[in-house]
C-alpha cells in the first residue's frame, strides 16, 4: 500500500493542479455598449489576462453574431501578462441584444473563456440629428439624397447604396420605390417605419444586367402611399458606371498599353455673366506606347454638351475635350455636372470629369 502511495501521489497533483496548462481568461465576463444607434458601428477595447504558467498565444475569437469584428494580437502572452482585443459591432436590428466572445487559444480545441457583449439598439429621431441629413423631402418622407450613383462597378459585381428615410407624418410609413429597372432590387429595413422614426432602403446594383458598358442612368420614384402617382416630386436619379476589367492583361501588353494624361479631372468654366453658355475644354495626352481609344464619352446632366477632336489619340499625341454648359438646362436633371470616359488605358479606363462654373 506504501508504494501505491507513492506511485499516485504525483500522478494525481500533476493533473489536478495542472501547472503548466494555459489560462486565457477575459477580466471581465460582461460589457455593456449601453444605448446605440442602429446601423451605427461601435467599438470597444476588451483586456485578456494569462493566468497560466507557460506562454500562449491567442488562436481565435469566435464571436456569436456576424455583426460583431475581433481584432487581437498574434504574439505569445507571457504568464500574467495582459493584452487588449478591439471589437467592432453593427447592429442590424432594434432592441436589446446580448452576444457573446468565445476564447480560443494555441494547442487547445477547449474554449477558454467566454465574455457577454449587452446593449439597446434604438433609433434616432430626427430631432436628435442635424437635419442637414434630410435635405429632400417627398411629402411627408424625408430623404438623405435624391441622387444615386454606382460610379465604378465591374461586370458581375452587386455594389449598394442607401437611401435613409425619415417619416415625418403621423401614420406608419412603408417604404417603396417605383418603376425599379431590372438592374435593381430595393430592401426596406425596417419594412414599416414608425412615425418619428428613420428607416433605410437599401438599393442593389446587379451588374449583369446593366445594358452596356459606360454609363447607364434611370429615374425611380418613391411610394409615398399605395397607388401613388410617380412624378417630378418623388423622383430619385440613379446613374451606374460599368467599367472595362483588365485584371487578366500581362506585364508585356501592359508596358505596351497606352497611358492617359490629364492636367486635371476637373475643368472650370467661366461664369455665365449674362450668357447663354458657356464653354471649356481640357487637354488629353496619351504618353504611352499604343493608341489610346476614347469608346464612351456620356454626360451626367443634360446641361452638358460635348466633342472630342479625336476619338484615336496615337502616342506622344494629344486630343481635345471641348465642354459647353447650357444655362436654360441646368435645372432639367438632378443629375451633377459630370462627364465620364471609358478608355482602353488598363490603369485608367474610367475617368469622370466634375465641370465647376466660376460664380
Amino acid at each position: 500500500m506504501k508504494f501505491l502511495f507513492y506511485v499516485i501521489l504525483p500522478f494525481v497533483m500533476l493533473f489536478a493542479g495542472c501547472p503548466l496548462c494555459a489560462q486565457l481568461t477575459f477580466v471581465q465576463k460582461e460589457h455593456d455598449f449601453g444605448k446605440l444607434i442602429w446601423y451605427t458601428e461601435t467599438h470597444a477595447t476588451l483586456t485578456v489576462m494569462n493566468k497560466g504558467a507557460k506562454s500562449v498565444s491567442i488562436r481565435e475569437v469566435r464571436t456569436s453574431n456576424s455583426a460583431l469584428s475581433v481584432e487581437w494580437p498574434n504574439t505569445p502572452i507571457l504568464p500574467g501578462a495582459y493584452v487588449e482585443i478591439k471589437v467592432s459591432l453593427t447592429m442590424p436590428l432594434v432592441g436589446h441584444f446580448d452576444q457573446t466572445l468565445s476564447l480560443y487559444a494555441d494547442g487547445s480545441d477547449e474554449m477558454q473563456d467566454i465574455m457577454h457583449l449587452k446593449g439597446y439598439v434604438l433609433m434616432q429621431e430626427l430631432r436628435e440629428r442635424n437635419t442637414d441629413e434630410f435635405p429632400y423631402h417627398v411629402g411627408k418622407v424625408y430623404l438623405s439624397t435624391d441622387n444615386i450613383e454606382f460610379d465604378e462597378v465591374n461586370q458581375g459585381q452587386y455594389p449598394q447604396q442607401v437611401i435613409s428615410v425619415y417619416n415625418a407624418g403621423s401614420d406608419i410609413y412603408q417604404p417603396e420605390l417605383l418603376h425599379l429597372p431590372k438592374f435593381l432590387t430595393m430592401e426596406a429595413i425596417p419594412t414599416r417605419v414608425l412615425p418619428g422614426r428613420i428607416g433605410k432602403m437599401i438599393l442593389t446594383l446587379d451588374s449583369r444586367q446593366l445594358p452596356s458598358m459606360g454609363l447607364t442612368q434611370t429615374s425611380v420614384y418613391v411610394g409615398r402611399f399605395p397607388g401613388d402617382n410617380v412624378g417630378k416630386d418623388n423622383e430619385v436619379s440613379v446613374s451606374a458606371v460599368l467599367v472595362p476589367s483588365y485584371d487578366s492583361t500581362s506585364v508585356v501588353q501592359r508596358e505596351l498599353a497606352p497611358q492617359l494624361e490629364l492636367p486635371s479631372t476637373t475643368i472650370e468654366m467661366p461664369p455665365f455673366g449674362n450668357k447663354k453658355r458657356v464653354k471649356g475644354k481640357m487637354l488629353i495626352t496619351n504618353s504611352g506606347k499604343s493608341s489610346l481609344e476614347i469608346s464612351n464619352l456620356q454626360v451626367f446632366n443634360p446641361a452638358i454638351s460635348v466633342s472630342l477632336s479625336k476619338a484615336k489619340v496615337a502616342p506622344k499625341e494629344v486630343s481635345s475635350l471641348k465642354v459647353t454648359v447650357h444655362r436654360d438646362l441646368m435645372g432639367v436633371s438632378r443629375g451633377r455636372l459630370r462627364i465620364l470616359m471609358i478608355t482602353n488605358d488598363p490603369k485608367r479606363s474610367k475617368v469622370i470629369f466634375d465641370v465647376k462654373i466660376a460664380k
